[in-house]
């Protein structure tokens, strides 16, 4: 497949797996590599289409400043494709637990494959919530879905919330909406809360204000995307497995290519 048509498949495949599109855009990218002004012009573009996928960020970010930018785009496919952090995930909830998310949690959802013992109350945001209580029966797991009327009683019964960042930089977190409003209900009832930053997800200062800034100016209140502090998080779980130290835990994974922030003319 021509690297152009690779490209345009990742800029129609809403609703992919982020370890598809970075595969994909990776690929795309190696054989883009000889020809360094359409790579930097394909890395904006992928960066524009998919303004809060921060593994897509990592991946063109550290692929424009390599001195081999195809060797590097491959490794960084392989690096995603055996990222473990589900695995992490999985051995750091305790037997039988209780376990709020928000809306479709792709970590969770390879974890209840395995564990039929975790019981799931499950927010929606964005309609994902019924579809993620599906998947999980069809993977023998319970799990409810909590309408925002039960809220804070809900995520009081748990033993922990999820929450899946779309992006960490700094001391901030992006995640998918009615994150907010749940890790609210959680430090109102002391309920621990666990990050899940699978790999990629973690920007430098650079990246991560230009994600934020678009954020905050699209459609007022209407972005679906909530910004949560880092600070709320009692335990990050990551490729390197489970942390308390937070803040260590979210340092960038990759260095700030400024030149992908600049608007793509085509």
């Amino acid at each position: 497949m021509h690297p152009i048509e690779r490209l345009r498949y990742v800029a129609r495949a809403d609703g992919a797996p982020v370890s598809a599109l970075v595969r994909e855009t990776a690929h795309a990218l190696a054989e883009l590599a000889g020809d360094p002004h359409s790579l930097v012009l394909a890395a904006r573009r992928v960066v524009e289409r998919y303004p809060t996928t921060a593994p897509l960020w990592w991946l063109c970010s550290e692929v424009l400043v390599a001195p081999d930018p195809s060797t590097r785009a491959l490794e960084l496919a392989r690096d995603v494709a055996r990222d473990d952090t589900a695995g992490h995930l999985d051995e750091s909830l305790p037997d039988d637990a209780v376990v709020v998310t928000v809306g479709w949690s792709p970590s969770l959802a390879r974890v209840v494959a395995s564990r039929g013992d975790l019981s799931l109350l499950v927010v929606d945001s964005h309609g994902d919530g019924e579809a993620f209580v599906d998947h999980a029966h069809a993977s023998g797991c319970a799990a409810e879905i909590v309408p925002v009327e039960y809220l804070a009683a809900g995520v009081a019964t748990g033993d922990t919330l999820v929450v899946d960042a779309l992006a960490c930089g700094g001391d901030e977190i992006l995640a998918a909406g009615g994150s907010g409003a749940a890790v609210a209900c959680a430090l109102r009832h002391a309920v621990p809360i666990t990050l899940v930053a699978c790999r990629g997800t973690r920007l430098p200062d650079a990246l991560w204000n230009a994600m934020v800034e678009a954020v905050r100016r699209a459609d007022e209140w209407r972005t679906g995307i909530d910004i949560l502090a880092a600070r709320e998080v009692a335990r990050v779980v990551g490729p390197d497995g489970a942390s308390i130290d937070v803040h260590t835990a979210l340092r960038a994974e990759c260095a700030a290519a400024t030149e992908l922030l600049r608007r793509s003319v085509i």
